[in-house]
């Protein structure tokens, strides 16, 4: 279920990507050849970035595919280095639980007062952070099975 789930955000964050990349370079070339660029390109690529980013966290997660400070996690192995790891997943099971949990509490509450982002779109900010606890909740399973597994062997 994860897995699919997974495969589903990273296709929708790599149309997201594409998507992106396109309004980047019109807005470029509108504004440095025409001197007048896409008023609203700044917003919905600032909102594409927080979407990419939250759609893409759970498989990075699973692939090991973040950026890693391996300071301590180099120097040790054996029964030293899987103490780490697993207060590694534990850390970031606790963060992306309280991802979950305040996000949701916070896009319901800005719903109910129907907070909108004062710019060009006017974009409710409901809209424009549900993606954290979407996004987050993959990653709390990723870490469920990751820890698991992690757990399971010797």
């Amino acid at each position: 279920m994860v897995l699919g789930i997974n495969r589903c955000f990273i296709f929708v964050a790599s149309i997201m990507m594409a998507g992106l990349v396109i309004i980047v370079c019109v807005d470029l070339a509108l504004r440095y050849f025409l001197n007048a660029p896409l008023i609203w390109g700044n917003e919905v690529t600032e909102i594409l970035i927080l979407y990419i980013t939250f759609l893409g966290a759970a498989w990075v997660f699973k692939e090991d595919a973040h950026v890693i400070i391996d300071v301590f996690t180099s120097k040790t192995s054996g029964k030293n280095k899987r103490i780490l790891q697993v207060i590694s997943i534990f850390l970031v099971g606790i963060v992306s639980a309280v991802l979950v949990y305040y996000g949701w509490v916070t896009t319901y509450d800005h719903y109910q007062r129907k907070v909108f982002n004062p710019t060009i779109l006017e974009t409710p900010i409901a809209w424009i952070i549900v993606i954290i606890p979407i996004g987050s909740i993959p990653l709390f399973l990723e870490v469920l099975v990751k820890g698991w597994k992690l757990l399971r062997t010797k």
